[in-house]
């Protein structure tokens, strides 16, 4: 499941600089935009449909990944509870968030 927080988390950073792009290159797109956009298609047909859907229902609101860190949730800022963490990193249930949704990548520890 890390693999796949992991390439979404990839996904949603290209998603986010190519927005920043088309806004600061508004009427005109420079090869590099066209670039950003392949790479966004790629990264997308890497990533099982299953979890882009969720992921893309997600982005609608936001961010769809977000960091767990010391157990709080980068998202919604709420503590995740420990077993559930243990749980995610023994890949015994997803890595999402109980309480907003979003996919966790899990910290070290």
């Amino acid at each position: 499941m890390r693999d796949i927080v992991e390439s979404l988390i990839r996904l949603q950073e290209l998603e986010l600089v190519l927005t920043e792009s088309r806004i600061l290159h508004a009427g005109e797109v420079p090869a590099s935009v066209a670039g950003l956009e392949r790479e966004v298609e790629a990264c997308r047909h890497t990533i099982d449909k299953t979890y882009l859907k969720r992921y893309d229902m997600l982005r609608r609101n936001g961010l769809g990944v977000t960091r767990e860190i010391g157990g709080v949730c980068g998202g919604c800022r709420l503590n995740v509870n420990q077993g559930d963490l243990n749980r995610m990193r023994r890949a015994e249930m997803p890595c999402t968030c109980p309480n907003c949704g979003r996919f966790l990548l899990l910290s070290e520890r």
